[in-house]
């Protein structure tokens, strides 16, 4: 199953969460997400998209995140923890032929490092992750915008961002070594580092004082040698999503 986009529609659908509401009463949630994958022959996933939220002030999980505030006073954020990179490739997944005969891409645990400043014209952030099991030397920095707008018992969340990816996370996820090459038919691609836009729209509705109900999409562009490697089908991924969560 490739979770690529899945993992990060996560992200934003819990994101008015975390917008001015620090050290609020856990919540727990379930839901669902439709998305493309970007490799060939895996057509359309459904995958459950579960969702835990709980932050003290001083520490905090947070779906596939888990860690601790180094600073966290006067709208500004700084934490430190360890993140879940659910990005993999498995070629049984896939109708293709060629991509049958590559290898595995696996998942991998990351460090993280994040700072966050909100302010009376959204919220802004910044991340840096590294993989820490040295599955795919994997180095990514986000930034990203969100301006959240509230009317009577809705919440509607809309993000902007850019994803830079090192050479040896794209060149694992989307290169194609010689030896594939030569057994697959595909040609060598060696994947260099990337730029990769993206933007997302979460509506959030509040049935009662604890039970809210969320849908949104998520687009992801692929851009340079991600885009180009013989193992993507498509360039522009969308995520569906929509669910339900509780908080105490």
């Amino acid at each position: 199953m490739n979770r690529y986009t899945a993992s990060l529609a996560i992200v934003t659908m819990f994101i008015f969460t975390s917008f001015s509401l620090r050290a609020e009463p856990p919540s727990f949630g379930l839901g669902v997400s439709a998305s493309d994958s970007p490799y060939k022959g895996y057509g359309s996933q459904y995958d459950p998209l579960p969702h835990i939220d709980y932050d003290n002030g001083k520490f905090f999980i947070d779906d596939t995140s888990v860690g601790a505030y180094l600073y966290n006073h006067h709208q500004q954020e700084l934490s430190i923890g360890f993140n879940y990179l659910s990005s993999e490739f498995k070629p049984s997944n896939s109708d293709d032929r060629r991509l049958k005969k590559l290898n595995k891409r696996h998942s991998t645990l990351a460090s993280e490092l994040l700072y966050e400043i909100t302010t009376l014209i959204g919220v802004f952030s910044t991340g840096l992750s590294v993989d820490l099991l040295n599955q795919s030397h994997s180095v990514l920095i986000d930034t990203n915008y969100t301006f959240p707008i509230f009317y009577k018992n809705w919440t509607f969340i809309q993000t902007g961002g850019i994803n830079w990816a090192n050479t040896q996370h794209n060149n694992y996820y989307y290169g194609v070594s010689h030896r594939e090459a030569n057994r697959s038919g595909l040609a060598y691609h060696h994947a260099k580092s990337t730029l990769s836009p993206y933007l997302s729209f979460t509506a959030n509705y509040h049935l009662t004082g604890h039970i809210n109900t969320f849908a949104g999409v998520r687009i992801d562009k692929l851009t340079g040698d991600v885009k180009n490697s013989p193992m993507i089908a498509n360039s522009t991924i969308p995520n569906l999503y929509v669910g339900i969560n509780y908080q105490f």
